[in-house]
């Protein structure tokens, strides 16, 4: 008998249904759990429905773009939702972002609505005070109702309306690249886009209704905010964690039954520290399955995760423009310990160099990718647009090559390419070696100028105790795993370094040379 294909209708395509079926399946059951308060799957359906009315009453229309500047908490998940819904576009600004910082993307979105809260309204306020339209709304979620505010409170008491039906090919998000190299860029995706990585890394993960996610990463992140819609989906509880304590993330563990969570390295390198040092670990909890993303999961530290935190780690690559790309699976994280894994479901890759010739097995070049949750379009850039694809296939800007068995290994971005006296170096080989060495806990390599070469290797360390290591050591360490033209020639110790909202080092806030 013939197998019949799956045939997902127009409603498991459109993000601002994810919670539709559980709240008529378990309403009472919990959604979203902050630590203080709660809601259920059938409250959190009514007030996507009520919120959805009041911003159209408000006159978004399908296009609109509704943003966010706001913490992790139960509003935002309800407003993702709601803005969904209602079938505007929705647009998250990271809430660590200052005034200046927030005026680059607000010029380029020019949102009809920004929800926000009473402390960051002051920096959206700043921005709004100097544009001439003046007809931006701003949605104070902890705010009065009063002297021209609008609260959220309010809105949630308005009447519902006929919501006009969502169509799986409108586009559902607006997410800025996160800047690492320069200007964000706002890449546009349809609900179809997110909902297929929503489905296809549900069966991934083997994601169910009695799963509890601990949800630690930034909602503005596009992997953090698309973990709990999957969850969500499944019919799993959310615990929403407002800011990464490693402390606090342990006893949650402990107490509360957690079976999942979405990490970066960074937060697995201060769960690790910050378990050696309770002299615990939590292999024996209800932790089920973590998944880390951002970068590359050091050597170091996979080890540590998997003998002080869990058994059933995956290692995913992704970006803001084409989301899951590949990812290593748990039985392969020490056979294959410097892959990033095989593709995604859904997923095509292929490797190609500078001639747009396929390349072969083990030879570096760009990845391509053909992925049913990459984006549509950058937002009013129809040049980066178009040369961001041929054929369908997406030009990711990461080096990398396929070893023979189909695993995807990176070499870096681009642009982050060393060439030095005419060779070139990629930062991602040195900063896994530098990863290896006992001490050093981060690490990000980049070029620097020099007169004989071009350019030389420096790297910027993050160390154990914050203890400065000799620039000989470094390169003594170095050298019996790399070749020697590959050693840092510069060293800078740093107490941390900067990262975007996906756990990825923003190296274009690096500078300056200091030889140690």
């Amino acid at each position: 008998m013939q197998t019949p294909e799956l045939n997902f209708s127009n409603a498991d395509l459109v993000v601002g249904n994810v919670p539709n079926y559980y709240a008529q399946l378990e309403p009472k059951k919990i959604a979203l759990y902050d630590g203080k308060k709660s809601i259920t799957y059938g409250e959190l359906n009514n007030q996507v429905d009520i919120l959805a009315s009041a911003l159209i009453t408000l006159g978004v229309k399908s296009g609109d773009i509704v943003c966010a500047y706001l913490p992790n908490c139960i509003e935002y998940v309800l407003v993702v939702l709601s803005v969904a819904r209602a079938g505007a576009i929705f647009s998250p600004i990271n809430p660590r972002y200052k005034s200046v910082e927030i005026s680059e993307i607000l010029q380029q979105s020019k949102p009809k609505i920004i929800f926000t809260n009473v402390e960051q309204a002051r920096n959206v306020k700043e921005v709004l005070s100097g544009w001439a339209d003046k007809k931006t709304i701003v949605i104070e979620i902890d705010g009065q109702d009063a002297n021209g505010n609008i609260s959220l409170e309010k809105l949630l008491s308005a009447e519902k309306i006929k919501i006009p039906v969502c169509n799986e090919n409108q586009f559902f998000s607006l997410m800025f690249t996160s800047g690492t190299t320069g200007k964000p860029k706002g890449a546009l995706a349809t609900h179809k886009a997110r909902m297929l990585w929503v489905l296809n890394a549900a069966i991934q993960y083997g994601l169910n209704s009695q799963d509890i996610y601990l949800g630690t990463m930034p909602q503005v992140h596009s992997a953090g905010l698309t973990f709990t819609l999957m969850h969500l989906y499944v019919g799993a509880t959310v615990r929403i964690m407002p800011h990464f304590d490693a402390d606090e993330f342990i006893k949650i563990v402990n107490a509360e039954g957690i079976t999942s969570s979405l990490t970066v390295p960074t937060i697995l390198t201060m769960l690790v520290e910050e378990l050696e040092k309770q002299q615990q670990d939590l292999t024996s909890t209800n932790l089920k399955r973590v998944v880390t993303c951002g970068s590359p999961l050091p050597m170091n530290t996979k080890k540590r995760v998997l003998d002080k935190i869990s058994k059933q780690l995956f290692d995913y690559y992704g970006s803001t423009e084409s989301n899951s790309m590949s990812v290593l699976r748990p039985e392969d994280q020490l056979r294959k310990p410097e892959s990033v894994g095989q593709a995604f479901r859904g997923v095509r890759l292929k490797i190609m160099n500078i001639y747009g010739v396929e390349c072969t097995t083990e030879e570096v070049g760009e990845v391509w990718c053909i992925n049913p949750s990459v984006m549509t379009e950058y937002l009013n850039r129809p040049k980066e647009t178009m040369e961001a694809f041929t054929e369908g296939w997406y030009h990711t800007g990461d080096y990398g090559f396929l070893d023979e068995e189909g695993y995807l290994h990176l070499a870096g971005r681009l642009n982050d390419v060393i060439i030095s006296g005419g060779i070139n170096i990629y930062p991602a080989e040195i900063e896994q070696v530098l990863m290896t060495h006992p001490n050093i806990l981060d690490a990000a390599v980049v070029g620097v100028d020099d007169p004989k070469w071009g350019q030389a290797v420096k790297a910027y360390l993050v160390t154990r105790g914050h203890v400065n290591i000799e620039i000989g050591e470094i390169q003594a360490f170095c050298e019996k795993q790399i070749a020697a033209f590959k050693k840092p020639r510069y060293v800078e110790f740093r107490e941390f370094l900067p990262k975007n909202a996906g756990g990825k080092t923003v190296k274009a806030a690096l500078s300056g040379v200091q030889n140690v």
